[in-house]
């Protein structure tokens, strides 16, 4: 396939299958090639975040800060699935033409987003009070616990508002127009580097820094807002309406992917919090730098096949089964192939990498490492099957597996860290991963998901 065949401004004819097709690659590549230079920023503000500021912070004090941090993974489960249902409706009635509809379904969607995040950051703020944070991070030194608290509530505002932004974000996948997302994102992420060095300079604690990396990313994705305005895909007149038309909707369809949000924040998010419980925030920044390091690896890949959702449901609204399997095929070899090269030679040169970048304060285990070099390779191939299984709806599934999952990876995780320390985290998750994923979708869901394929309403 000759991918710069479709870096043309021009669509492609839509008139065809052919053409559909095409347009399809079209609107993934220019997706991509804005998502390189997205990520390439993204990547710069986490190196550079730990490199700035784990010399002046301890170890102690940046385990903290990456404990807060992961808080964001392990609460998107709040936005209750509507941003996911969002993409899955924007793009089928995109598919249709439907201006109208799709004007409702977006304003209807952000609105319902805008009140449920308003609702999480006030609740969160409120929690943070109530928290018991010496045993959450295991610190005893009152002044850590009180900036650890203070930090928490910073992190509830903007996580309210996080939920909000990753909703509009939803919206323009679902418009298969991502590509603009990621060119947001860029500036964010460069508004946010200079913040940081700013706030470095001044030696600035865990609050300013959230806000320099998460608050000025967050605040750059409501410029899509302008577009979406512009575009006459939001408008505020009958808000009230919208949402209450979507509402019900947006929520039944979101509810699984609601369900499978938890259970990605109790198999995977709680990572942190696990080992800061139990070792202690130092262990944290083990854990997190060993992670960061092979996002040099996953952030790519989620660069090549996260436009691919949308391209799934358009394919599938449209009856393009041929489309479908040539590109899962080709996204799932190109992802385990690069995974595996690039995991091998990170995990080879990765010790004289975490010395460089950390200035020698913290070293990872070389198993540690080569059990998250390993686990890369999974997690980068389940995201790849995820695009696929998302764009087709098949998600009632996706949540009995992940349910299956949690309910075996979260004991031995928990019980492992305290008897063999952190290798338990990779090595558990790779072992049940691969047993539960391999079992359920290659074999007990593999006639439904034949089945969806072809139209046959077997799910």
């Amino acid at each position: 396939m000759n991918v710069f065949r479709y870096l043309k401004l021009q669509p492609f004819d839509g008139a065809t299958p052919e053409g559909r097709a095409a347009e399809r690659y079209r609107l993934a590549a220019w997706a991509i090639l804005a998502n390189v230079g997205s990520k390439a920023a993204s990547l710069a503000v986490m190196v550079l975040s730990v490199s700035f500021t784990l010399p002046y912070l301890g170890a102690q004090r940046f385990g903290i800060w990456m404990t807060i941090a992961s808080f964001s993974g392990m609460l998107t489960f709040l936005g209750m699935g509507v941003g996911n249902a969002l993409t899955n409706l924007v793009a089928k009635r995109s598919a249709a033409a439907d201006l109208q509809s799709v004007r409702r379904t977006i304003s209807g969607g952000l609105g319902l987003l805008f009140l449920v995040g308003l609702a999480v950051a006030g609740g969160l703020h409120v929690l943070v009070d109530w928290l018991p944070w010496s045993r959450l991070i295991k610190v005893t030194d009152p002044v850590f616990l009180s900036e650890a608290q203070q930090t928490g509530k910073i992190f509830a505002i903007l996580f309210g508002l996080n939920l909000f932004t990753t909703g509009i974000q939803s919206v323009f996948a679902g418009l298969q127009r991502s590509f603009e997302v990621h060119l947001v994102s860029a500036m964010g992420a460069v508004l946010a580097l200079g913040a940081l060095w700013f706030a470095v300079q001044e030696q600035a604690g865990l609050q300013e820094l959230l806000l320099a990396t998460l608050g000025v990313q967050t605040a750059a994705s409501l410029t899509l807002l302008v577009l979406l305005v512009r575009r006459g895909l939001l408008t505020l007149v009958r808000m009230r309406f919208a949402i209450q038309s979507e509402a019900s909707g947006l929520l039944q369809t979101g509810g699984l992917f609601f369900v499978l949000q938890i259970g990605t924040m109790v198999g995977w998010g709680s990572d942190a919090l696990i080992i800061s419980s139990t070792l202690g925030p130092a262990s944290v920044a083990i854990y997190s730098v060993a992670v960061r390091l092979f996002q040099f690896v996953t952030q790519p890949l989620a660069i090549m096949n996260a436009p691919l959702w949308g391209a799934y449901v358009d394919a599938h609204a449209k009856g393009d089964v041929r489309f479908i399997l040539r590109t899962l095929k080709a996204s799932v070899l190109l992802t385990v192939g690069v995974a595996s090269l690039a995991g091998l030679l990170l995990f080879a040169i990765g010790p004289w990498v975490l010395s460089y970048w950390t200035q020698d304060a913290i070293v990872v285990p070389p198993l540690l490492l080569g059990l998250v070099a390993v686990w890369t390779v999974f997690d980068s191939c389940g995201a790849a099957l995820g695009m696929f299984l998302n764009g087709l709806h098949i998600v009632r599934q996706q949540v009995i597996v992940v349910t299956i999952f949690c309910t075996l990876v979260l004991p031995l995780k928990i019980l492992g860290v305290g008897q063999i320390g952190l290798i338990a985290i990779p090595l558990a998750t790779i072992t049940v991963y691969a047993v539960t994923h391999v079992l359920f979708y290659g074999f007990v869901f593999l006639p439904q998901i034949r089945s969806r394929l072809t139209g046959i309403s077997a799910i």
